[in-house]
């Protein structure tokens, strides 16, 4: 018997119960109208989207999640669970804020977590807990690696950054909002359905600099076409 302190779902490996429930979620996804493009690995050599494997370098879909779990290919729960959320984030990495597409990753994200809620009692609860001990931990080392380091970007930085994002070919801007969005979602606000603003008050020094050494790539490629 499991002990009332460790998340019986998230550790735990997976049992042929489970798996008949989960069964029941993916049936519940699949005959949602807005899981289709989400049912199978994109196609991007016949979409063209031809930067998609460079940008997404673990490919996750509703079928191949469904393919592993009922070939026992999750150890545990959370290893599931991480799959499932990786179909989420890789479509908001590709995908512009506020398209359809993330629109529809954000609705069937909702459906699952409900199913979730419904087929697993306290699921919610004890993924909150696993996820608050998680966090209390990445604070911790956050602020660990902070000492005698200034989070926040100086006046200049904020300056020298906004310009060089200001004068960025449509394609250097689409870079960098996708690498804002990945490491520093805080530093993305979506005005509209076809707006975002870039908030440079927000971004810590980590994605300033890894914003600088993209910037920099993207014009030397600019200066060599």
């Amino acid at each position: 018997m499991s002990s009332s302190k460790e998340p019986p779902y998230l550790k735990n490996p997976i049992t042929k119960e489970d798996i008949s429930k989960i069964q029941k979620i993916f049936s519940v996804l699949e005959n949602d109208p807005q899981s289709y493009d989400f049912l199978e690995p994109v196609d991007y050599i016949t979409l063209n989207l031809l930067d998609y494997p460079t940008i997404i370098k673990h490919p996750m879909d509703l079928g191949t999640a469904k393919k592993n779990l009922l070939n026992n290919k999750y150890p545990t729960f959370q290893d599931f669970l991480n799959d499932i959320d990786l179909i989420w984030k890789n479509c908001r990495t590709y995908n512009m804020q506020g398209s359809d597409i993330v629109k529809m990753a954000n609705h069937l994200e909702k459906v699952f977590k409900r199913q979730m809620e419904k087929q697993f009692k306290n699921y919610n609860n004890n993924l909150n807990n696993s996820n608050s001990k998680s966090n209390s931990k990445n604070n911790n080392n956050k602020d660990n690696n902070n000492i005698g380091n200034n989070s926040d970007l100086t006046m200049t930085e904020k300056m020298n950054l906004t310009e060089k994002i200001r004068i960025l070919s449509n394609e250097g801007l689409t870079q960098v909002v996708k690498l804002i969005m990945d490491e520093c979602p805080d530093g993305i606000e979506d005005i509209d359905s076809e707006k975002l603003q870039i908030k440079v008050d927000l971004i810590d020094h980590k994605t300033y600099d890894m914003l600088l050494e993209l910037i920099e790539k993207e014009n030397n490629e600019n200066k060599n076409k």
